[in-house]
């Protein structure tokens, strides 16, 4: 183990030591949690629905960030709300289109104001990898605004439509979080 330790000192810089330490503890808490939260939603016959959040969610929240937890069970009670709330709402609240539509642009706009809101366990971003992270996440957006356009009998565009909400309300709550405190 100790000869792994020290080829690994060798091989990379410590940035990229934090960024390989942090990938891994990604790896393992996101794995399990989604492993724990689509056997729970699998048993009510909503597994299939949860991966669908996932895909959406994953696409966004890897770019925008969003809101983190220091503990692994308030961000497993956090992922599970969260979850629940995106596959509820589209099962129970089905707005008209022309309120969904107002409601996805002023997510748009948002997030067009809104630097992507990393971990602060992860290694801070650097400016152009933070510019690059949000233009990649407003394509995302941007493109699934277009689909949700064209698209009227897409399964999920219910599910669709919450999680980009929720996902904006996420990252809009972790910004006044982080208002006024001071990071890296």
């Amino acid at each position: 183990m100790e000869a792994i330790k020290e080829h690994l000192k060798n091989t990379f810089t410590s940035y990229e030591l934090e960024l390989i330490r942090y990938l891994y503890l990604c790896i393992v808490y996101d794995g399990s949690k989604f492993l724990i939260l689509l056997i729970f939603f699998s048993i009510f016959h909503l597994g299939r629905e949860f991966c669908m959040e996932i895909l959406f969610l994953l696409s966004l929240r890897n770019f925008f960030g969003g809101l983190h937890f220091q503990h692994y069970t308030s961000c497993f009670a956090f992922t599970f709300i969260f979850s629940s709330a995106g596959i509820a709402l589209s099962h129970l609240a089905k707005l008209d289109n022309i309120c969904q539509i107002a409601l996805f642009v002023i997510a748009i706009l948002i997030s067009i104001t809104t630097k992507p809101i990393t971990s602060a366990g992860r290694p801070p971003l650097s400016p152009k990898q933070e510019s690059s992270y949000h233009r990649c996440g407003m394509a995302v957006l941007l493109l699934y605004f277009v689909f949700f356009l064209t698209i009227q009998n897409f399964p999920y565009r219910n599910l669709c439509f919450w999680v980009i909400i929720l996902q904006t309300l996420q990252l809009l709550a972790a910004k006044l979080l982080l208002k006024g405190e001071k990071r890296p």
